[in-house]
Formats: structure tokens, sequence, C-alpha cells
């Protein structure tokens, strides 16, 4: 069985601004998403989203959002969180 981790550092590529959430401390507990935990990142840090829709990469691999953070490994424990980006097909 994987542990389930009970902290999240996350940071912005772009602004290197670290935040480490505790579960059950900082607002979040096992049953938010990580979806839900990266907009609590973004109005912690005071990072406007300007329309675009952030998500949460660990170890180069994209975080599903809708994934309870009970379910998040300790492995996939260091997040870096970015704007999606679209290469715009027409």
């Amino acid at each position: 069985m994987v542990a389930a981790t009970r902290s999240f550092v996350m940071s912005d590529i772009s602004r290197q601004k670290k935040f480490r959430a505790d579960l059950d401390v900082d607002g979040l507990t096992p049953r938010h998403t990580v979806g839900q935990a990266v907009e609590h990142y973004l109005d912690h840090m005071s990072i406007r989203d300007n329309g675009l829709r952030w998500t949460a990469f660990s170890r180069g691999v994209k975080l599903d959002s809708k994934r309870l953070l009970e379910d998040v490994p300790e492995t996939d424990s260091e997040w870096t969180v970015m704007p999606e980006v679209s290469a715009g097909g027409r």
C-alpha cells in the first residue's frame, strides 16, 4: 500500500513562490481535490488566474484536478503549479 501524503510543497515556476500546505492545518483536508489545492495556492500567494486554467504537475506528470488529496502518494508531494497552455489549433 502506498502512503498518502500529509503535506504538499507547491511552487509557481515563473514566480518561484513556494507554499507548503499541511492537510488539516492550512484549510485543506484529505477530501479536497488537487484542483481545490491549486486554487488555495493561487489565493494564498495572491496570484490572479487571469481567466487561465491552472494545473499541478509532479515529477513532470500532470495531476488529475479531480483526484482527492488523500489519494496522492508521498512521492507526488512536490508540485509545480502553472497555467495550462494550448497550441491553439484551428
